[in-house]
């Protein structure tokens, strides 16, 4: 019991220092992003994609050969090829940390961010994937370091190319997920554990069409083809406010909850009122708001605790807590 409360008081007293904001001072992006980096990167440089997915995905390896890697790999800084790369143990970057970046989004980091080959197609909202070692303060011995100057130039391209919204989201609520992936996750459909693809909610598709077992038969749902994505949401600036995900309950973006959408994507969302009574935005009181720890009263809805006191920065003892939640569940 020592340890896990021995990291809460640390977290509580350093963070005013922590929390970091983003350039359009939108919010913090999160605890631990300090110059030192954290579980999830710089704050210069933070880590994409939806961490603590269970299942897993396949990743492409020098001379064509694959091996199998967790779901969530490169979601936050982890030495990820010490237990899956056939190289391993062995190698001097075998025991390196690494996670995938948006080369978008890492500014005065060096060495500069690199595609990632172990999903070559993969996008994050729109743009080539990248991944860095520098911002899990380790060092890259894996990949040939080249020249930067040429590398910046090529991310200089990727961050130019036009994003396509009805696929990443609107440009106020990008998707957060990492895509395309094979392989497959597990997302919880009413306490039971379905096979879902690796990508799900990494862009804007009807998702539950082909998956969800409530979507087969000749008369399916509506909620059935309407498309959303997961998303951030301390940076999402839709009219309708994003949902805490019933399906990855225990995963989170950034050390935050996952949140999704469907009004980024344009579609209609019938599911959250038919087929999540626990939604926040289903409690009509605040004493029925108050009964579910992941929400919060605004004075008028209930809404993801993220969206009532964290994202508006409005940081109390109570939402630290709930921040630090997933950096807890790394630690056992």
């Amino acid at each position: 019991m020592k340890r896990p409360t021995l990291i809460l008081v640390c977290a509580t007293a350093i963070c005013a220092d922590a929390a970091v904001f983003r350039a359009n001072g939108t919010g913090p992006l999160g605890l631990f992003r300090t110059s030192k980096g954290g579980p999830y990167g710089l704050a210069n440089c933070p880590c994409v994609g939806v961490d603590g997915l269970e299942g897993h995905t396949t990743a492409s390896l020098k001379g064509g050969k694959t091996a199998d890697y967790p779901a969530d790999m490169g979601a936050r800084c982890e030495a990820w090829d010490s237990k899956h790369h056939p190289s391993c143990p062995g190698e001097s970057w075998c025991e390196a940390k690494w996670c995938y970046v948006d080369p978008c989004n890492c500014d005065k980091v060096t060495p500069l961010p690199k595609p990632a080959n172990y999903l070559p197609d993969a996008k994050y909202q729109g743009k080539k994937l990248h991944f860095s070692y520098v911002t899990c303060d380790d060092m890259d011995s894996y990949t040939e370091q080249g020249n930067d100057r040429l590398r910046g130039e090529e991310i200089q391209k990727t961050c130019a190319v036009q994003v396509d919204s009805a696929k990443w989201g609107h440009e106020n609520c990008r998707c957060v997920g990492i895509g395309p992936q094979p392989g497959t996750t597990k997302v919880d459909i009413k306490g039971k554990k379905v096979d879902f693809p690796a990508d799900t909610g990494a862009t804007c598709h009807a998702w539950e069409a082909d998956n969800h077992p409530g979507c087969k038969g000749s008369s399916p749902p509506d909620w059935c083809k309407q498309s959303w994505c997961y998303v951030d949401p301390c940076s999402c600036k839709q009219a309708t406010p994003p949902k805490t995900s019933s399906y990855l309950p225990d995963s989170n973006y950034q050390g935050r909850p996952v949140y999704y959408s469907y009004s980024t994507c344009g579609g209609a969302d019938s599911y959250t009122a038919s087929e999540y009574g626990d939604a926040c935005v289903n409690q009509k009181s605040k004493d029925d708001c108050a009964k579910l720890d992941k929400c919060a009263w605004n004075g008028k809805d209930c809404l993801g605790k993220e969206l009532v006191s964290v994202c508006s920065g409005t940081w109390t003892p109570k939402a630290i807590v709930a921040l630090m939640l997933p950096l807890l569940r790394l630690v056992y």
